[in-house]
């Protein structure tokens, strides 16, 4: 009975793994893109590759790309920043890194172009 309850754990941890993904690029999904634990959004670096590769942006209207990608975490007057990883809040984690998927609109609001921004910050020397 013990070892029955053993294998059906052992099958489920497996399940689970497979499901979440070791690291691995996925395909995008406007589900994970979305989902945030409050401040980081910890799916979105997995699938940005994808993202990137495979759903033609350029050209999308703002409205398509709010439709497609949500809300951004910045908005400027002709651009979008949508946040991938962000450890500045972690003070354990250093030095800080920032990435960021960054979506350019034309004064039509048409995209242009969009690239990956990244920032690591310079490690302090020690005095």
């Amino acid at each position: 009975m013990v070892y029955k309850a053993s294998v059906y754990i052992l099958l489920g941890m497996i399940g689970f793994a497979t499901l979440t993904g070791c690291n691995d690029n996925s395909k995008f999904d406007r589900k994970k893109w979305a989902y945030s634990d409050g401040l980081e959004y910890p799916m979105r670096d997995n699938i940005l590759d994808d993202l990137m590769a495979n759903h033609h942006i350029k050209g999308l209207t703002f409205d398509q790309v709010i439709d497609s990608l949500g809300s951004p975490q910045r908005r400027d007057s002709l651009k979008f920043t949508y946040q991938i990883l962000d450890n500045s809040f972690d003070f354990k984690q250093k030095p800080m890194y920032k990435k960021n998927l960054v979506v350019f609109f034309s004064k039509d609001s048409i995209v242009t172009k969009f690239e990956v921004s990244e920032f690591k910050a310079k490690k302090k020397e020690a005095k």
